[in-house]
């Protein structure tokens, strides 16, 4: 059966080309299923350009080439965008989110790069993947990654930009980690922001806040020490801190209760696996809080999105927990007194930053984006 449908001819390859990349008429199956796999291998690989010349990097730069020319000459239906240009795009974009957050490179993109009801989900159902392991939603992960640039790099907009921008710059996004073997790993120790919106039907209002984390009505200065760093920023004064931490280990539990799964399921298929985690969250600048409990797990998405692989998703949850508590609780209290929060996200090629959405386990319609990155 396998053979029969992956073979040379199969009409598989045809579909898989066309739902990524632009196609020119009368080109047969058996070179599109080549085309597709040289271009999942070739785009996946990570290249450098200061190494010596090599075969490696004038394949690169032919693929390349070959999706340029694709995009520019194959003709588009009026009103149609190229695919193939979409897709180069859209993966480094995404990729490339650490070099977008740097105010030293990049400038605060405009409101009107994102839309913001999609930035929260807004009016949409909770229960399914917001990550699928089959359909990756890039554009939807670049109105994550460009809400998250609008605000940390805008000092206009009042919410986020002081305190990202009072962060050491060994505490700010990365783009890979130094060690190659260490790139599919979870990191253990993880930094980042999200964002509320109270009530989420203000969002239909144009040119009104974007974000719970207004500092004009929403905080008060406070500074706060970071690895002996001093730094100044906004305390927000609700029931959660905008900055958090996360310190992580590996669990040797598999635990994913029943009530987590109604709203953050468990990917399914022969070749995927869960590798589960347990740790701390702790408000930034509380290294000495007992924290909050923390228990999730990971999954390697083996599909290859716009011709990059090594995307991983990633789901977790965090249960309000009291300081006395020494031991993880048998199972989140959906119905107690704390809060409980879930998280899901992709961590984008090189391991080292997380986009997603959170959602509020008991409070589904309380919802929002986030973003970590390793530190």
């Amino acid at each position: 059966m396998w053979v029969t449908v992956f073979e040379y001819e199969s009409a598989i390859w045809r579909a898989r080309f066309v739902k990524h990349y632009d196609m020119a008429p009368g080109r047969p199956s058996r070179e599109l299923r080549f085309e597709y796999q040289i271009r999942a291998i070739v785009l996946s690989a990570p290249i450098q350009f200061k190494e010596e010349e090599d075969d490696r990097q004038y394949l690169w730069m032919e693929v390349m080439q070959t999706m340029l020319e694709e995009s520019l000459k194959i003709p588009i239906a009026l009103g149609e965008i190229s695919k193939t240009l979409q897709r180069i795009r859209e993966t480094l974009r995404v990729c490339l989110t650490s070099f977008a957050l740097d105010p030293t490179i990049a400038e605060p993109c405009r409101r009107t790069d994102y839309d913001i009801r999609q930035v929260y989900s807004y009016e949409e159902r909770v229960g399914g993947a917001f990550i699928d392991h089959d359909d990756l939603d890039l554009p939807k992960l670049l109105n994550l990654r460009n809400f998250w640039q609008r605000h940390f790099l805008n000092a206009s907009e009042l919410t986020y930009q002081e305190s990202f921008s009072g962060l050491p710059e060994e505490l700010k996004p990365k783009t890979r980690k130094d060690n190659p073997a260490e790139v599919s790993k979870l990191s253990p120790s993880w930094l980042g922001y999200y964002s509320c919106m109270h009530p989420l039907s203000d969002l239909q209002r144009l040119d009104e806040r974007q974000t719970c984390a207004d500092l004009e009505t929403h905080g008060d200065s406070i500074d706060v020490m970071v690895g002996g760093w001093r730094v100044a920023r906004k305390a927000v004064m609700t029931r959660l801190t905008y900055v958090k931490t996360l310190d992580l280990q590996p669990s040797p539990e598999k635990f994913w209760p029943e009530q987590c799964s109604k709203l953050i399921p468990l990917a399914s298929g022969p070749e995927i696996k869960q590798i589960y985690f347990d740790g701390r969250q702790r408000a930034y600048g509380g290294a000495y809080e007992a924290g909050n409990y923390v228990f999730g797990f990971t999954e390697e998405i083996a599909v290859p999105h716009g011709g990059f692989e090594g995307w991983t998703r990633v789901c977790f949850i965090i249960v309000e927990t009291d300081d006395k508590e020494d031991e993880m609780p048998p199972s989140p209290a959906m119905d107690g007194e704390g809060w409980i929060y879930g998280y899901e996200a992709v961590i984008i090629p090189g391991g080292r930053i997380m986009l997603g959405r959170w959602v509020d386990m008991k409070e589904p319609e309380a919802r929002g984006p986030f973003i970590f990155w390793d530190v």
